[in-house]
């Protein structure tokens, strides 16, 4: 088993970092760690899901905040992931080496936090250089310990879907309080998963879907019968004019203007991501899932929320498990690919990307 007595030699750490200004620019560095000091314990990461919702994260580092999750060195950034973690030393009084939990982590091999209020379930992490975050980001669940020879198919699944689904789940919870609830929605990057688990939920309440997507996703988006239409970002004309709400995930200003251009009105738009890239619109008046976390949180209570979030995601995945393409990598450069295919579009929608690090345990 792990014990603080492994910390009496230094730990060479990697991290992938990219470039504040210029996303493009990508680099694999390298830092030695000590021991943790008091109140600190240090997580070797085991392996995390990378999809477009960690583009948005780095598209708004400096915007939201992200940025300060994982502080690097200056004009470089470490983007939030979701994964395991494992304690590999800890000075938290309780807090025993080789425990796992999931939750936030940076794309590298260690990460140093400082659990506080540290439970059966749970522990929030409160380094001073992430006070003001939103809790959402500072919650950290307990895992099993148990490391089987390779990691499950429906767990891979959740590593990848259970983030991305928040935003599905808050979005729905949004439009759901709507004065009219089955307005029919208009969604754009349908070939994302947030969209698609948004369309799922939409779908359960009887709501129309239209999924805007790029041409060459069309044949898929259709496939797997999500939408109730499915339109390439070249039939914006096809669109039947009306009252409809636009969630853009996209994050693309000019295709809004083209689809509210041709639908004639000045209807409820939200904008939701930035998959194609574009920062500033998502920085001027963004849905925020945090908030609406934790705006749910203060009026359902943390359990009822989680309870009902583990609900509508299983009936998400159950489906999704189908046609996700579960496709594992090992190693922060395979992860510096990764991010460079997700960033620019390359990767194929069923691509579910799960990044290993962490490939031998103690007996």
């Amino acid at each position: 088993m792990f014990s603080v007595a492994l910390m009496d030699e230094l730990i060479q750490a990697t991290c992938f970092e990219v470039g504040r200004a210029d996303l493009s620019l990508t680099r694999v560095t390298g830092a030695e760690l000590g021991p943790p000091g008091p109140g600190e314990a240090l997580f070797e990461v085991e392996r995390f899901g990378f999809s477009a919702n960690n583009v948005t994260y780095a598209l708004l580092g400096e915007a939201l905040r992200y940025w300060d999750l994982f502080p690097a060195e200056p004009g470089w950034g470490r983007i939030p992931v979701w994964g395991y973690l494992r304690v590999l030393a800890s000075a938290v009084p309780g807090l025993a080496p080789g425990r796992r939990a999931s939750g936030l982590c940076p794309m590298a091999t260690h990460v140093l936090l400082r659990p506080h209020r540290t439970g059966q379930a749970m522990f929030t992490e409160r380094s001073p250089h992430r006070a003001g975050l939103s809790s959402v980001y500072n919650v950290y669940a307990w895992a099993s310990t148990a490391h089987p020879a390779g990691p499950p198919e429906d767990d891979d699944v959740l590593v990848v879907l259970r983030p991305v689904f928040w935003l599905s789940f808050t979005l729905d919870d949004h439009l759901a309080q709507r004065p009219h609830p089955d307005q029919p929605v208009i969604v754009t990057s349908a070939s994302s998963k947030a969209a698609l688990g948004l369309a799922h939920l939409l779908t359960r309440r009887g709501v129309p879907v239209t999924g805007l997507t790029s041409a060459r996703h069309v044949p898929f988006v259709t496939r797997l019968a999500a939408y109730d239409q499915v339109l390439g970002y070249d039939q914006v004309g096809s669109l039947i004019a009306g009252q409809a709400t636009v969630v853009d995930i996209a994050g693309d200003a000019a295709l809004r203007d083209a689809i509210e251009r041709h639908l004639g009105h000045r209807g409820e738009v939200v904008i939701a991501g930035g998959t194609h890239g574009e920062a500033e619109p998502l920085a001027a008046g963004a849905f925020s899932a945090p908030q609406r976390i934790r705006d749910r949180a203060r009026e359902w209570g943390w359990p009822v929320l989680e309870q009902r979030y583990q609900a509508a995601l299983r009936g998400f995945a159950a489906g999704a498990a189908a046609w996700l393409d579960i496709r594992r990598h090992h190693g922060l450069d395979e992860a510096a690919r990764v991010y460079r295919e997700v960033r620019t579009g390359a990767s194929p929608p069923a691509a579910a990307h799960v990044v290993e690090l962490a490939l031998s345990r103690p007996a």
